[in-house]
Order: structure tokens, then sequence, then C-alpha cells
């Protein structure tokens, strides 16, 4: 299957590449992954030191206001119909948060045509941003995050959810996303880092990460 895949805040498409990789490695050689820089200048997210470049450009999607955050939606989706179709979505934080706020956009305009040919046929979030309501954006020019307890279930494709129970950076990140995401089709994991993706350090969480992102590639029908 074919991934768009979206980087967090303070990072690029190599890095994500890298903090994926051994996701990546573990879910097989069937799968492709398209991954796409952000446009907005950041300055380099905490943690990944280790594995940025002297020449590395420090990117986000767009920053946390409704001009930009409007702006990085409409070339999403831009993206999206120009390029796809995808099969998935992967994204970490901000990232994830973008691809959702897609979602969502495409179902508000359109919510028969993306029950039967969703814009993305599962997705994978990984410290999962929360997304901003893409109606309140594009019809009032406000900026208003989205939340069950207001909105209730809005994704209802098959989602993983991956994230830290030791994110002190942004612990509303993950726990958010997963409950706007239809419960009977989420799968979700846990595991003991922080705001980061699971790598070769920790192959059992890997492992575990790999199993929730099979799980929903395997409720959509896709192959494995």
């Amino acid at each position: 299957m074919r991934f768009l895949c979206l980087h967090g805040m303070g990072a690029n498409s190599r890095i994500f590449e890298m903090q994926t990789g051994a996701i990546r490695y573990s879910l097989g050689n069937r799968h492709t992954y398209e991954f796409i820089d952000g446009a907005v200048p950041a300055k380099m997210a905490p943690g990944i030191e280790s594995i940025a470049s002297p020449d590395d450009e420090f990117l986000q999607y767009a920053l946390d206001e409704r001009e930009s955050s409007l702006k990085a939606l409409f070339d999403l989706e831009r993206l999206v119909d120009q390029e796809g179709p995808f099969d998935g979505v992967m994204a970490f934080s901000q990232g994830a948060g973008l691809a959702a706020s897609l979602i969502v956009h495409k179902s508000q305009k359109d919510p028969h045509g993306q029950r039967q040919n969703p814009v993305f046929r599962c997705a994978v979030f990984f410290c999962g941003g929360v997304p901003a309501d893409p109606s309140a954006l594009v019809q009032n020019g406000k900026m208003r995050l989205l939340n069950f307890e207001s909105d209730g279930e809005l994704i209802e494709i098959p989602t993983a959810h991956i994230w830290g129970a030791s994110d002190t950076l942004y612990p509303t990140f993950g726990p958010v996303l997963s409950k706007l995401c239809r419960q009977e089709l989420r799968s979700v994991f846990v595991h003991n880092g922080g705001h980061e993706i699971p790598g070769a350090r920790d192959p059992e969480a890997v492992l575990k990460a790999a199993q929730v992102i099979k799980a929903a590639i395997e409720r959509a029908n896709l192959p494995q």
C-alpha cells in the first residue's frame, strides 16, 4: 500500500524517514512511503540531535494561527488530489494533526462520498496532534481545536495511535486525537517513552507499534 508521510514540527522528511525506519522494516516490504516536507521554517525539535544533520533545514506545516493553518490544509488537499490516491497516511505530532484535519475536512464537504471512497483508507498517528476544526477555519475564520466531548467521533476510517506515556512536551497529543476516531476501528499502543517514535533501541515497542498498524491495515482490507 502507498503511504503519505508527514513529519513533526521542527523536523523534516529525512528525519521522519529515519524515525520510522525500524517500524517500517517491521511492516515488511509490501508498502511504499512518500515523505512530504513542511513549508514553514522552524526551530529544531528537542530530542532529535542525534539524527539531525548540520545541513538540515527544520520545518513545520503551519504556524499556530488561522491563515497559516488554512494554507497548510489547502496545500495538503491539493497535493493529495493531484498526486494521489494514497492508501494511507502515516504522520507524527503536528503532521498527524494536519492529516486528521484533512480527513475531517473531506468528510465535512462530502460525507457520503467519503464513506464510499475516503481520502485515506487508514491512518497511522504517532503522538497525534490535536486537529483544528476545518469548518471553523474555512467558514468562520476561527482557530478551534476539535475534541470528542464537543464533536464526537469524526474520523471513520481504521486508525492506529501510538504515543508515549512519558510525553511531557505535548501530553494531550495522542489521547485527544484517538477519541475523535471511531472506537471500533482504532487500535492504540502507549509505549514508555516520551514525544517520540519507537526505534531500534526498544524492539518490543517497535513490534507492538507494528502490530497496531497492521491491525489498521487489515481493517481497511488492504494488502499486508
